[in-house]
């Protein structure tokens, strides 16, 4: 009887551990972006909203910054983790660039796609 309760003791830790391994596809960490950089909700915080895919970026910018109001092109990692700034995807910029054929007014950028 001990046998009995062992043995299905043990596949059911066999089965919940192949649940808990299946799960989604891991998703790219690498972004690519441009668009007009915005002030975000919290003191310090800039935003980008992608002229492209329409998603809003929280992008972390070590010095120097780009100006609000500048468009500009970016590449970074996801950030893994807390984050003081609540607005959009959390990404961590590790290089950018100014592009200057984005019109950006207002936040929202026109031309140059």
């Amino acid at each position: 009887m001990n046998r009995v309760v062992l043995a299905m003791f043990s596949m059911m830790l066999a089965g919940a551990a192949m649940i808990a391994g299946a799960g989604p596809a891991p998703q790219s960490t690498k972004v690519r972006a441009e668009g007009c950089v915005q002030a975000g909700i919290e003191t310090g915080c800039l935003v980008v909203k992608d002229v492209k895919s329409g998603k809003l970026y929280n992008v972390h910018i070590k010095k120097p910054r780009p100006e609000i109001g500048a468009g500009i092109k970016f590449t970074g990692v996801l950030h893994e983790g807390v984050t003081y700034y609540m607005q959009g995807i959390a990404v961590n910029v590790t290089t950018w660039a100014p592009k200057d054929s984005l019109k950006c007014t207002k936040g929202e950028a026109t031309g140059g796609r």
